[in-house]
Formats: C-alpha cells, structure tokens, sequence
C-alpha cells in the first residue's frame, strides 16, 4: 500500500484526499444524468472528460465478432475515462446507462487540471491515486487474460 499519503477514502480517486479536497475537487465536476438506455461515451469518439459514477449503473460495451456486446456493468464509485483523460486517446469502448437514469460527476480535463496545477499537494494525491487504479485495471485485465 501506498505510504506517501495516508488512505483517506474508499473511493478510487479520493483514496488519499480530506473530506475538504474531496468537496473541492467534485465542485470542479459536472454533475449529469444520463437516461435509461443512453450513451454517455462513444468508442472512438476524441473526448478527455473523467467520469465517476453516483448512482446508477453504466454498461460497458465493445465490438466482439462484429456485434455490440455488453463486457461489463459498473456502478456507484466506479471511474471511467481515465486513460483518455492521461493521453488524450480515443475511447475504445461504448457506456451507456442501463435500465435506469445514471448520475455521473464529469471532469472537464482543462479545468481540472488548471484547479490541480494551483495545488501541488491535492495534484499529488489525485495523480497518486489516478495511477493505482490503472494499475489496478492493468493487473485485473492481466489476471483475465
């Protein structure tokens, strides 16, 4: 575990941050609802937004044999967008909201990065606590493989 910051959060991107960085960086994000059945991402779509998810769920979905195909569900607490939120890559995968509305906080990557660049020490944690969860996807996607 990581010992440069104490675990302040079960959440992936709050891990190390205060109750009051917490509020701060979610003010910075855009609270949306996605209805029932809608997208919220696009394979291939040019977009750096990082989303973490508040209520709902979000169905993850990719091409397998030319078909759309439902890979994954997340939900409450789970993150998305990440790598293209670090390199400004295509998405590679569909989400879209399952039977019910989903509510996501979005992060524009400009304005987030502008409030973290005033802040060495929040910027710190949150790059922290950002690269744990991919290499928690990356250990997770080996483990499958």
């Amino acid at each position: 575990m990581n010992k440069l910051f104490p675990l302040q959060s079960d959440h992936p991107l709050f891990r190390y941050l205060t109750d009051d960085e917490r509020r701060r960086i979610e003010k910075i994000g855009e609270v949306k609802t996605i209805r029932a059945h809608d997208f919220l991402i696009r394979a291939r779509d040019q977009d750096s937004t990082l989303f973490a998810v508040e209520e709902g769920h979000l169905d993850i979905i990719a091409k397998k044999d030319g078909k759309d195909t439902v890979v994954a569900t997340v939900g409450p607490g789970d993150v998305l967008g990440e790598v293209s939120f670090i390199d400004d890559s295509a998405r590679t995968v569909s989400v879209r909201a399952g039977e019910e509305n989903t509510v996501v906080r979005a992060w524009d990557k400009k304005t987030l990065s502008n409030a973290l660049a005033k802040e060495p020490t929040l910027l710190a944690k949150f790059s922290v606590a950002l690269n744990e969860l991919l290499v928690e996807r990356l250990r997770d996607t080996a483990r499958r493989v």
